[in-house]
């Protein structure tokens, strides 16, 4: 069976599992009758009223039991011919319940009034006198789409608080450490996402990854990389297991299309030392004191493509007066657009040069400078989620501008 026939399939099915909820409206007893007894008969609760007023009323009495569908003439008591009243109703009815499916009659259906009413937020239009058959296929699509809809948003809310919870509105605070974060998604939801995790020794584990895709799933797949990483950290494995253990544990989750690029590392100042481990995520840049930069590019593939995958690990001196940063790929390809066959991107070079001249700032400061820096270069719009960390060991915590 094809997957959308299948997805409708199923859907249907979910809709019947529970009476769908539908509030009828017209000025007509002999036709609410009607319709009352029509959709009873089709087993679905039915509320009927018989003013525009009343409908509003009916929506708004319980919120958190929102009705499947409503069934609403266009003509009421206060206009009987042109419909405007009932173009009105629904584009109140929309602003109470964007996802509420309308579907409207009128007896004095035009092409114009149906353009009008879709363009209000009807989903469909049917003309008085009614096919029973037709109206009840109508009805039956308008609430599996509403259902959909709801449920869809709903996932979209319980993503969003998740994601919420994992970035925080700060960077945390770590005895030891000066730690900036900054991030900026492109739509609603992003596929962006860091951890902070104090370790024993007064080290720091830190690392920042990026799913492939946006959206709901994206978020959702970030959610469930974060709760495997913090179990793995906990665990005390070296960046380099960490990785190649998160990526068998990942894979099975990860969708054909799907995938995940992170580094993972460690910073040891009393060690003066910082490991990592790097699966196919753009490579982090410490700042020497002197201005010098090395890259962390030593791992292996991204997470979720090679079945089993090992990876190297990078070991770099970490001296006084070093600075950690660790980004996504939406700063080094923010883009702009001087000629619609041109597109110029921030790029490493752009990135680093940024990442010298604000090493004067703090790091709360820095982190969203170097947003601010990609934001500019592109005119103010990311075409991708961008997110930023930077580490200052607390050697490096006190310098000034």
């Amino acid at each position: 069976m094809p997957e959308q026939l299948l997805s409708e399939t199923v859907s249907v099915r979910d809709a019947a599992a529970s009476p769908a909820r539908v509030l009828v409206a017209d000025d007509h007893k002999h036709v609410l009758e009607a319709l009352r007894l029509l959709f009873k008969t089709h087993r679905m609760a039915v509320r009927a009223v018989s003013s525009p007023a009343a409908v509003l009323a009916a929506l708004r009495e319980r919120p958190h039991e929102p009705y499947d569908l409503l069934l609403m003439d266009l003509n009421y008591a206060r206009d009987t011919t042109s419909g405007e009243e009932g173009v009105e109703l629904v584009a109140r009815v929309r602003a109470l319940d964007p996802d509420l499916p309308i579907v409207v009659m009128t007896a004095w259906s035009s092409v114009p009034l149906a353009v009008t009413t879709m363009r209000e937020g009807a989903s469909d239009f049917v003309e008085k006198p009614w096919d029973n058959a037709r109206l009840m296929s109508t009805v039956r699509v308008q609430v599996t789409r509403g259902r959909q809809r709801r449920r869809a948003h709903r996932l979209e809310s319980d993503a969003t608080e998740v994601q919420r919870r994992l970035l925080g509105t700060a960077a945390p605070r770590v005895e030891g450490y000066a730690l900036g974060v900054a991030w900026r998604f492109s739509d609603g939801l992003g596929g962006d996402a860091y951890e902070i995790a104090p370790l024993p020794g007064g080290r720091l584990g830190v690392a920042i990854w990026d799913v492939s895709g946006k959206g709901t799933p994206a978020a959702l797949l970030v959610a469930s990389v974060q709760a495997t990483l913090e179990s793995l950290v906990t665990r005390g494995l070296s960046p380099c297991e960490v990785v190649a253990e998160l990526g068998r544990v990942v894979a099975p989750r990860l969708a054909p299309e799907r995938f995940v690029s992170l580094v993972y590392a460690v910073l040891d100042p009393s060690a003066g030392r910082l490991t990592y481990a790097n699966a196919g995520h753009p490579p982090p840049i410490l700042l020497r004191a002197d201005g010098g930069v090395k890259r962390m590019v030593r791992g292996g593939p991204v997470l979720g493509v090679v079945a089993d995958a090992d990876y190297e690990e990078g070991v770099l001196a970490l001296s006084p007066g070093d600075r950690l940063v660790l980004f996504t790929d939406g700063i080094t390809e923010a883009a702009r657009v001087a000629d619609p066959s041109q597109r110029e991107e921030l790029g490493d070079e752009r990135l680093v040069s940024a990442v010298q001249q604000l090493r004067p700032r703090p790091a709360h400061e820095a982190a969203p400078g170097l947003i601010d820096v990609a934001l500019r270069f592109a005119g103010d719009r990311l075409a991708d989620d961008a997110t930023v960390v930077v580490v200052d060991p607390a050697w490096s915590a006190t310098v000034k501008a």
